[in-house]
This record gives structure tokens, sequence and C-alpha cells, in this order.
């Protein structure tokens, strides 16, 4: 749902250096070649904690340094096999992901060096992180998805498991992962998720956070897992689904040399109804929740009721979103009605084209949603898309995170923070 704006959001801040890094041009890690500086590891930090909606303490600090040091190491390694396998990042590429964070954060065109100025934020620093996550997401699209390949037998075979599965439980779940690390025990990794999860439980972005501190392709995505079925995941992760109520964050969860911190969006029951076959491009306004406000959701609410009522269609909504400062707010997309979480999808169930949701509240803050295009699959070719484009996320995944571990293995890392 909101995986599109928070990867756009991600990149967006970059605070003063903290009082406790005792040396920011110091270096925190060697990786072949190229040092990662202390400044990178708190520029990436202070982006980290403050677009989750962490809190701002030397705790938490500490917490996130490991998770967030081990993925710039991870984005130094991609960058340079991107770039031996001939990836180019251009100007037009940067200036593209640049205009998208603009929109989907209500920045004028042209206005984000600004808006990073105003607050005191290293606009080097948030181009570095641009230009890694769009070398890797080319290097993605033209070397590994090409070579992901789905049969219609296996399209048929995986609705034939459906139909198998009819009835019982399924989840939408977003989740953090946490790999181990060769530099700190499991013990250690354990309490920095935990960390995490009472940040998260305290009203932190889930997505925001999944797309700094988690690991794998998917934490680009905000940790988006989509609907998982019983028995599809490993036996503790569906134990600790089963036992969660909607909305709920677990506690963290050791899997296959990991800790995985779960999200549990909804809950239905599989191929319970017939498949919606419409599709729907959706566009939202954000209204973020603020821990720190008290009073602050009723305030949202009104805001957003006031909003609802005025707007007129997409465009409309997209400039109103516009002008709220530091709102979210942007095109989610074409997705599924089945795909959505359970409150998003009563909000819209009857919603004419053009027309605005009520306000649909939830531990991010309160949502404005609208439809801006309908479109109906008459060929009935709608559920072997979906499946289609959920086995390739799969693959991918598997793929990227197997390249990774090689990459680490043949590498030389020397980490000095």
């Amino acid at each position: 749902m909101l995986r599109g704006v928070a990867a756009a959001a991600a990149v967006l801040w970059a605070g003063c250096a903290p009082a406790w890094a005792q040396d920011v041009m110091g270096i925190a890690a060697v990786v072949n070649d190229r040092a990662i500086s202390m400044f990178d590891l708190e520029a990436r930090i202070d982006i980290a904690i403050y677009n989750a909606n962490l809190a701002r303490t030397d705790d938490m600090r500490r917490q996130a340094a490991g998770p967030v040091l081990r993925n710039l190491i991870d984005e130094a390694l991609q960058a340079e096999e991107a770039r031996s396998k001939g990836i180019r990042v251009t100007d037009r590429d940067v200036n593209e992901a640049v205009r998208r964070i603009e929109e989907g954060n209500g920045v004028p065109r042209g206005g984000l060096e600004g808006f990073l100025a105003e607050r005191g934020i290293a606009v080097g620093a948030v181009l570095d992180q641009i230009r890694a996550r769009v070398a890797w997401a080319k290097y993605v699209n033209l070397r590994i998805r090409p070579a992901v390949s789905v049969s219609e037998d296996e399209i048929d075979e995986e609705i034939a498991r459906l139909e198998g599965a009819r009835g019982r439980p399924e989840y939408l779940v977003s989740e953090i992962v946490l790999y181990d690390d060769p530099a700190s025990g499991a013990d250690e990794l354990r309490a920095v998720a935990a960390g995490i999860v009472r940040q998260l439980r305290g009203g932190a972005d889930f997505a925001a956070a999944a797309a700094q501190f988690g690991q794998g392709a998917l934490a680009r995505e905000g940790g988006d897992l989509g609907w998982v079925q019983e028995g599809q995941s490993r036996a503790e992760i569906d134990r600790a689904l089963a036992a969660m109520a909607v909305g709920a964050i677990s506690d963290p969860v050791r899997a296959a040399g990991a800790w995985h911190i779960l999200h549990l969006r909804d809950k239905r029951a599989t191929m319970a109804g017939p498949e919606d076959s419409a599709e729907l491009f959706l566009s939202q306004i954000l209204l973020p929740a603020d821990a720190d406000s008290p009073g602050g959701e009723e305030e949202r609410l009104a805001l957003a009721r006031d909003i609802a009522a005025a707007a007129r269609g997409c465009d409309a909504l997209r400039a109103r979103g516009a002008e709220l400062e530091d709102s979210l707010s942007g095109d989610i997309g074409w997705t599924a009605p089945a795909d959505l979480p359970g409150p998003f999808r009563d909000a819209l169930d009857g919603l004419e084209v053009g027309a605005a949701s009520a306000p649909v509240a939830t531990a991010n803050g309160v949502h404005v949603v609208m439809i801006c295009e309908r479109r109906d699959d008459s060929a009935g070719d709608g559920l072997r898309d979906r499946i289609y484009e959920r086995i390739v996320a799969r693959r991918l995944a598997i793929v990227e995170r197997r390249l990774l571990r090689d990459l680490r293995r043949a590498a030389f890392v020397d980490i000095r923070a």
C-alpha cells in the first residue's frame, strides 16, 4: 500500500552529526578499495531515525548503527558489482528519482535541494543514497530479472495449491529481517531487533524502518511480503502469525539464521470468495502520526475529513497534498482490491472514481485515498498475472540474497566503527 511513498520518503533526512559520535571524519569501514566514513554512517543513521519516526536518543542511535552500517556496506558492494557489469547511473536517472521524491513528499519541482538545506541536511549524502539505489535497481532489472522465468505450468500449479488451501488462513505481512553478522552475535542482534520493536509499537513507521534497517530485496519495498498462506513460511513464522492480532508487531522471531520482525496488516481465508478482477489506480494523502503530540489524531482526522469533502478528482488531491508540509502523499499506483489491508478495502468499497474516501486511521497516520482509474480484466487473467508477479518477486529476492552473500564472501571488508 505504502511502499512507493515509503521508499521515496526514506532518503529525505540527514541531520547534523550527533554528540555521541567521536570522530565524524574517521573511517567506519573499508569495503575493497572504498572507505565508508563516519560522516556517511552518521548521516544515514539520521535518515533512518527521522524517516521511521524513531526516538532520537543516543541509545537508539547505538542500536541503529550496526544494521545501518551493514546496509551501507551492502550498498557499496552492490554499486561495485553494478559498475563492473557496465551499469551506469546518468544525471537523467538521478533527476528522475529526485522528481519522484519531490512529488511524493509535497516538495515543488526543483525544490529538493532547498528543502534539504533549510533543515541542515547534507545534500551529498542524500544523492549518494539515490545513486546507489538507482544503480542496483537498474542492475536487477537489466541483469537479474530477465533470467527469472515462470512457466504457465508453474502458474497452474500455484493456482491448484491455492485451491487446495481454500478456507485456510492467509496473512498480509510486512517484515524486517536482520541476518546474522559475523561481527556481532545473535544475542546482540536480537537486542537491536527488540529495540526496533519497541519503537515500532510506539508509533514508528514500519515501512520506512524496513527500508532503512531491513536486509534483502523486499526491504526496498518496505518489507511487504504480500499475502502469505499458512504453511508457506517457516514453522517459527507460521506460529508467530497465527498468534498475532491484525495490526500487531511481533517480538523478534528467530528463523533461518536471522531475526524477523513481523507486522500483520490483515488476515483472511484463502480463496474464500471470487477473485475481484478489477484493478485500481490509487492516490492518497497521508497525514503522518506524531507520537509526541497528544490529541494529534483527532486533529488529523478533522483535517482529513475537510480534505475528503473538498477534493474533487485526483489532480485536486495531489495539489492539496503538495500544500501540506511533510505530507507523505502521492500516487500509490495500480493494485488489486484483494491485496489491500481490510480498512482500505472497506473505505474503497463502492467508491466512485474521483471521490475521496472517508479517513482511514492506521499506525502510520490518517489516510485519505482516492480511486483515479479503474480497469476490469474481462479476460480473466488478473489472478494469473498477480501470481506471475508474486513468483517473480520471490525468485528475485532469493537470487539477490544469494548474490549479495557471494559478494560479501569475496570482498575485503574491514569494519572499524
